[in-house]
């Protein structure tokens, strides 16, 4: 596997570059506190219950008019 570099020379793929430059970039990331990943869990899990509960709702009325169209 080739990678390209800023310059367009191509450059032998090292898995240990890799992963060296990988455990680089992990070390800036800015991790949630466990208070903040609970909270923002939250707002994800209502806002996928709410989502699903309005297709759902849409769905059954779309469903009931058009059963009473073919009927």
């Amino acid at each position: 596997m080739d990678t390209q570099t800023n310059k367009g020379e191509k450059t032998k793929f090292s898995l240990g570059t890799y992963i060296k430059e990988t455990r680089q970039e992990l070390k800036k990331v800015t991790w949630p506190t466990k208070k903040e990943l609970l909270k923002n869990t939250g707002v994800v899990l209502t806002v996928v219950i709410t989502s699903t509960l309005l297709v759902w709702v849409i769905d059954t009325l779309l469903s009931g008019i058009l059963g009473l169209i073919l009927k």
